[in-house]
């Protein structure tokens, strides 16, 4: 009889939800709270625990699987756009399957090469020395991208720039990015992006079309054209620079005001 052990499966789960989480966030552009994606994953490892000892029907636990992928979701990141949620569910969903997968894959693999090279083991025996392996490389993996991410969350810069827009002074905290490559496409400035919803923002929303600069996006939602103007001042660290305000809605900008090219800083 084959037995499994509550702590050994939770962390089990933790590290594959850990790993499934970190993989979803990197392909969908989105950046990744410590603490949230923690929270998520030990969540979702109790629930996988309490779910091998109550439900017993496969349609239930596929029903429960989705409920809970729908909450860690949720915790991790926060989403308030359905369509991004649904989205990031969906593939958080196809991750952890094809995970999951891998795992089987490399259950079977181990326990055939542990039961020649461990003669005359019961299966039972080969199975444990097989999932201890696996337990070990999934809880170092999850350890190695735990340390990456706090590396990342170290190296994040930010900066404090000065912005006049028409007649009003605002101070704006802005996210540094060396990813934010968007450019105005006419005078190649480039482009800070700020929130709908801040001051600046709806500033920027209250001047006419015709004295805005358009400028075209993509990214993993689809593509578009945001509004952008070019203020009268910006200062970063008491250096003039020179680019576009746009405002876009849903921004998530690391807790900052504003996300601009680390080449403004």
């Amino acid at each position: 009889m084959l037995i499994l052990y509550a702590d050994v499966l939770f962390a089990i789960n933790f590290s594959m939800d850990f790993l499934a989480l970190f993989i979803t966030s990197r392909l969908f552009y989105r950046k990744i709270s410590k603490i949230r994606i923690i929270i998520a994953s030990a969540l979702g490892a109790i629930f996988g625990v309490i779910e091998v000892i109550v439900v017993t029907n496969d349609v239930v636990s596929f029903v429960f699987s989705i409920i809970v992928a729908m909450v860690i979701i949720k915790i991790c990141f926060g989403d308030k756009v359905v369509k991004n949620y649904i989205i990031m569910v969906v593939l958080f969903v196809f991750v952890s399957a094809t995970l999951g997968g891998v795992m089987s894959v490399l259950y079977t693999i181990f326990n055939r090469v542990m039961s020649e090279i461990i003669k005359g083991q019961s299966f039972e025996s080969t199975y444990t020395n097989a999932r201890t392996v696996i337990i070990i490389g999934l809880t170092s993996l999850a350890a190695i991208i735990f340390v990456r991410i706090f590396k990342e969350k170290r190296s994040v810069k930010s900066v404090l720039a000065k912005i006049k827009v028409r007649e009003r002074e605002y101070e704006v905290s802005c996210l540094c990015d060396t990813g934010n490559l968007l450019r105005e496409p006419f005078s190649g400035r480039s482009v800070m992006l700020v929130s709908v919803a801040s001051p600046i923002g709806k500033e920027i929303e209250s001047i006419e079309d015709i004295y805005k600069r358009y400028i075209p996006f993509k990214d993993v939602n689809g593509e578009g054209i945001l509004k952008g103007i070019i203020p009268k001042k910006i200062e970063i660290n008491n250096v003039s620079v020179d680019a576009v305000i746009a405002a876009v809605e849903n921004s998530d900008f690391g807790g900052c005001d504003a996300l601009i090219s680390s080449e403004l800083a």
